[in-house]
């Protein structure tokens, strides 16, 4: 059973952190609502979340050859996988802290790390990660800017047109 849960192990990963001492289940700050929002959220988005041992995470990361810090996975820590776009799961758990925040709640959830193509990430590079748009999005931007650009050259070339019709040339 361990070895598969290793072995299952694939994707870019965020470390997620909850307070000292606490575990997800008896976490007062962390309600089982808040959890199963979370859950429902990561499955809408195609996001793993789960709680593993540790040592079971720290096996399966050096077993693909990464290697991390032992402070990142000391206390209770949750886990985040995407499994297609890799910004989705940092972008999912920074808007739940971030609502947790608006909500003047201190947030349950702190970021401690990345891993992504086999290196580890800081926090700051985690939450960068999560302020890039979508895949979806950044396609949409860039077929919006070929689209511009081929209809600013219909409108020159049918102008041309208009112009040679109106002076008579064909």
């Amino acid at each position: 059973m361990k070895q598969g849960i290793i072995t299952g192990i694939s994707g870019p990963v965020i470390d997620v952190r909850f307070p000292e001492g606490k575990l997800p289940a008896i976490n007062e700050a962390l309600t089982v609502e808040a959890i199963t929002a979370l859950r429902a959220k990561c499955r809408a988005a195609n996001v793993d979340y789960c709680v593993l041992k540790n040592t079971l995470m720290k096996r399966a990361l050096e077993n693909k050859g990464i290697k991390i810090d032992d402070a990142v996975l000391e206390g209770p820590n949750a886990f985040v996988f995407s499994n297609g776009d890799p910004v989705s799961a940092p972008k999912l758990v920074k808007e739940f802290i971030t609502a947790a925040e608006k909500d003047k709640k201190t947030s349950p959830l702190t970021i401690k790390a990345g891993i992504m193509d086999g290196a580890v990430q800081s926090v700051e590079e985690v939450k960068a990660l999560a302020d890039i748009l979508p895949r979806e999005q950044l396609i949409a931007k860039i077929m919006g800017c070929l689209n511009s650009q081929a209809t600013a050259l219909a409108y020159v070339i049918q102008a041309i047109a208009d112009k040679k019709a109106e002076a008579g040339e064909q």
